[in-house]
């Protein structure tokens, strides 16, 4: 049987948000754009199901956590997120993934509940579940320290990784000096930005959270 990641999410705090519905409607237009460029990773489209919840289902692909980065980016209100690996049970709807179920579901489930208990004072609100315990722990723990640096960015720096994604960059070798002329800031302005941003070590971590997922999927196999 074909294996999935399962991701969960959920706005932060969503009681408390102003404008909760026109956030909602924000997020869904997110989530169509990203459905939309992603169309071929995706076995079920991103979808906004009850509550502040939202979830998808995909096929193993590198390109998923630069998928989740982008909508780190993007969307409007924080929000903390299970992935999960593993079958799926029932019939995968490729518009909705509301109704499937299976171990990649209950694994999703099982992260995205971490994440509600262990955020480390609101550090870190990813985790992810595959049934591999010794796996799970280093990709969780490289999730933890990624997520880390990603909390610490500044405004400018947050805009500088922005802008690497819309670059199609999301990898810690890319040319510089063409990034910085695109930026239209000196290459020292922009090695500050990266250095005091940890950008490249983050990128680099993602990097390697990929390797373990790709990895994870071929030992199933």
């Amino acid at each position: 049987m074909a294996r999935y990641f399962v991701l969960i999410g959920d706005l932060i705090g969503s009681r408390k948000i102003r404008n909760r519905g026109e956030t909602q409607e924000r997020l869904r237009n997110v989530l169509s754009r990203l459905n939309d460029k992603y169309a071929d990773m995706l076995a079920s489209r991103l979808m906004l199901t009850l509550g502040d919840e939202f979830q998808g289902i995909f096929k193993p692909d590198p390109m998923l956590l630069r998928l989740l980065d982008e909508l780190y980016i993007s969307s409007p209100h924080p929000f903390r997120m299970g992935l999960g690996y593993g079958e799926i049970a029932t019939a995968i709807d490729p518009q909705m993934s509301i109704g499937a179920d299976g171990e990649a579901f209950w694994h999703a489930r099982a992260a995205i509940d971490r994440a509600h208990r262990e955020n480390y004072g609101g550090v870190c609100h990813i985790y992810f579940s595959g049934g591999n315990e010794r796996s799970d722990s280093t990709i969780n723990t490289l999730f933890l320290l990624s997520e880390t640096l990603k909390t610490q960015w500044t405004k400018l720096q947050r805009e500088t990784f922005a802008a690497l994604l819309d670059e199609d960059i999301y990898h810690e070798d890319f040319h510089q000096a063409d990034f910085a002329r695109k930026l239209g800031i000196s290459e020292s302005s922009l090695s500050r930005r990266l250095s005091l941003g940890h950008i490249k070590i983050y990128l680099r971590a993602r990097g390697e959270i990929t390797k373990l997922l790709e990895a994870y999927d071929e030992s199933a196999k």
